[in-house]
């Protein structure tokens, strides 16, 4: 029987000795290698195509490997495997072959012969009791035979391989085995069997489910102590990546008991009590319980918080009352003032409107400021005016945004560098950590951060604690968009607390009164229907095009954006299609394939690389997803693949401002970027949008997303979808129910 044959998927074993290694990566051991099949497997002596987790994968290497053969569209027929063993090579001819892989540095081929000959049947033992004899051979010296001695037992420790094995028998993956293994080391079989939930507070890529499920298979009962304390802060984690910084205790327990099927009210209480005793958790009483600024309180309740979460709300509101204490040391500012009064107000040209001038006084008097507004009312205008204002008082004037997108955009409307607010705060990318804090603050005496509706509590509080005593801080965005992504309400908080001055511009300027965009992204907020021609006029900015069947939106969305814009004169860079999610019909993932294949369709000239379904190719508009710091690319950066090399296993990304190499094992930073949720759209601006609204999208259509997603568009706004939709979201006005405190912490 041939290597490939059985049934797909059916689960088989192979072994033998890696003939070569296209790819590994050292943090989960992903790996793609070329395996020389042993005696004792069909097809021994050929070479087969091997994919999974292994750890220090090597040439020369001797495996055994279970898994299935499958078949891939580009690379054929691979062994895609799922546990291994790694075989300790015993006679000379695999010592040889090992060492003669590059296991070792500085033993390369000829050195591993070397060895092989000079010792024989005896090499092994050598190796392993007396390495020091390396130093009969001509070249190596004794200080060095102890260094290869050293690195072969790294290598060859029968522990690790033992653990690895162990932990794979317990259903654990390669990768996860590898990871465990990776911190505890030989102490991981004991963790896991004593109590597995600890890997979810420790290992990186392993959360409470993962857990969970390694749990049962050691047969951890579900009534544990470990596993319900573990699912009391596993609810709280969940709250968080909702937005919330804290959960009512009974709401709490109902969570809990919840993701636990736990029916025992008194077992959960009983582990709540543990977890709190242990400090694992932060307790507030009596914490009033408003989401919505202007309407009656819905009581108070006990605040259950992570402590991460708990500090970082606390010291949000420290630092702010600090600074709004502390005196300015830039008097000058106060003189600027005046001037500017006496004269015409005017910025670049353009004369500012009173309640623009009073947004620019409270700028240069107070020091913590909100300017908030929508599209059209100036908030550019007055930044400007603020900068060169503080600029001609000789303050130093810092301006930042949460994305680089946004980074960008402030830096061109104000014509001054910006820089997001990691790279203001000198991010350190390995240890995750800011250089600039309340040890080193920054020495700006002004920090204007723009698009704020976006900044979450923990960003919100590494900037309080890097503002110096002097700095003012200027907060500007529109708090009728989304909310962060991450825990908090701040802009909308410190609004609502009354205890920050605040700017708010309702003024709309003649121009943009006449801009379809702008006067329906008010009519949406204040809770009317938007207006749309029907049918659309030549020269309309905003247009809705009906469609009632998912699928029909999805064609009708390749040919807005693959022929109407670009008739418009709208370059394919220009173009963003925008939707609320990520899965399901009308989501990202099958919009961005089907774009893909549209507008960048596979063809001989154009090389691509693959990652399980995901490809991608020459040509294709790609997303940053993380921030990179070295490369200077961020979350959100949207750029096109100029170059895919094979043979160097790299490609290469055009962004706005750069050009960044990227490794193969880096293609997991980038997703295709022909459509973005309206979430990851937030601080950027395009000159044509594509919203797609559509009754199927039922769970997230509300009018935040709806407005923000129509003021993503400079020049052209285009709705696809079903008019009722349209409806359903604008008259969804549930504001984000977030639980938090910083407006109580700050009133009060």
């Amino acid at each position: 029987m041939s290597m490939g044959e059985g049934k797909s998927g059916e689960v088989r074993e192979l072994g033998g000795m890696i003939e070569e290694v296209r790819h590994h990566s050292e943090e989960d051991g992903w790996t793609v290698a070329r395996l020389r099949v042993g005696e004792g497997y069909g097809g021994a002596g050929e070479v087969a195509s091997v994919v999974g987790n292994l750890s220090g994968a090597r040439q020369g290497m001797d495996v055994k490997l279970w898994g299935e053969w499958v078949t891939h569209s580009q690379y054929g027929e691979q062994f895609k495997f799922s546990r291994y063993e790694v075989e300790r090579p015993m006679t000379p001819e695999a010592i040889e072959r090992f060492l003669a892989g590059g296991a070792v540095k500085g033993i390369g081929k000829k050195r591993a012969r070397a060895i092989v000959e000079r010792f024989g049947e005896e090499t092994l033992r050598v190796l392993d009791e007396e390495p020091e004899r390396l130093a009969e051979l001509r070249g190596i010296s004794k200080k060095k035979a102890v260094e290869f001695g050293e690195e072969w037992k790294r290598l060859c420790k029968e522990d690790k391989n033992e653990v690895l094995v162990r932990l794979q028998g317990m259903g654990i993956t390669a990768a996860q085995a590898i990871r465990i293994e990776g911190h505890y080391g030989a102490e991981s079989v004991a963790v896991v069997e004593e109590n597995p939930y600890q890997l979810a507070m420790d290992v990186e890529g392993i959360g409470f489910r993962t857990a969970d499920r390694i749990a049962q298979k050691v047969g951890l009962p579900l009534t544990s102590g470990f596993r319900l304390q573990a699912g009391i802060a596993y609810a709280l984690q969940e709250a968080a990546q909702q937005g919330h910084c804290f959960l009512p205790r009974e709401q709490l327990f109902q969570q809990a008991a919840r993701l636990l099927e736990c029916d025992d009210p008194n077992a959960i209480e009983e582990a709540y009590d543990a977890v709190v005793a242990d400090e694992r958790l932060r307790v507030e009483e009596g914490v009033e319980l408003r989401f919505v600024p202007g309407q009656p309180s819905e009581g108070r309740a006990t605040a259950v918080y992570l402590p991460q979460l708990w500090r970082a709300e606390q010291e949000v509101a420290r630092h702010l009352r600090r600074l709004q204490s502390a005196e300015p040391e830039a008097r000058a500012a106060e003189g600027a003032l005046e001037e500017w009064l006496k004269g015409d107000r005017a910025v670049a040209g353009t004369a500012l409107s009173e309640q623009q001038g009073e947004a620019v006084r409270l700028a240069l008097t107070e020091k913590v400021l909100v300017l908030t507004g929508g599209p059209g009312v100036g908030k550019t205008t007055v930044t400007r005016a603020m900068v060169e204002l503080f600029e001609q008082a000789e303050c130093e004037v810092a301006l930042a945004s949460p994305t680089g997108r946004a980074a960008k955009r402030l830096s061109e409307v104000t014509e001054r560098p910006a820089k997001t607010i990691h790279r203001l705060l000198e991010i350190d990318p390995v240890v995750w950590e800011f250089r600039r804090n309340d040890e080193r603050p920054l020495e700006a005496d002004v920090v204007i951060v723009d698009e704020a509706s976006m900044l979450d509590l923990d960003l919100t509080w590494a900037l309080m604690r890097a503002m110096p005593d002097k700095g003012r801080l200027i907060l500007v965005g529109d708090v009728d968009q989304l909310p962060s992504v991450g825990p908090g309400l701040v802009l909308r908080d410190l609004i609502a607390s009354q205890a920050v001055p605040v700017a708010r511009l309702t003024e709309i300027f003649r121009q943009d009164r006449e801009s379809q965009i702008v006067m329906n992204a008010y009519r949406v907020n204040a809770g009317r229907n938007p207006e749309f021609s029907v049918p659309p006029r030549p020269g309309d900015d905003c247009v809705h095009l009906s469609e009632n069947e998912a699928d029909g939106v999805v064609r009708r969305v390749v040919k807005v954006v693959g022929e109407d814009l670009r008739a418009e004169g709208f370059e394919p860079s220009e173009i963003q299609v925008l939707t609320p999610m990520n899965k399901r019909a009308l989501g990202t993932i099958r919009l961005n394939s089907v774009l893909q294949q549209a507008l960048n369709p596979p063809r001989a000239a154009a090389r691509e690389v693959k990652r399980g379904e995901k490809v991608i190719r020459e040509g294709d508009r790609v997303v940053q997803t993380v921030n990179d710091y070295t490369k200077e690319v961020f979350n959100g950066d949207v750029g096109t693949v100029l170059a895919i090399d094979p043979a160097t296993k790299g490609l290469t990304v055009q962004f706005p401002d750069n050009t960044v190499p990227y490794d193969f094992d880096e293609v997991d930073e980038l997703e295709l970027a022909y459509a973005l949720t309206v979430h990851k759209a937030q601080g950027s601006e395009y000159p044509a949008v594509v919203v797609i609204c559509h009754g199927s999208q039922y769970i997230m259509l509300q009018r935040n997303l709806l407005y923000t997603g129509l003021t993503r568009a400079q020049r052209k706004c285009v709705f696809v979808g079903n008019r009722p939709a349209v409806w359903t979201s604008v008259r969804n006005n549930r504001p984000a129910k977030r639980y938090t405190r910083l407006r109580e912490l700050m009133a009060g």
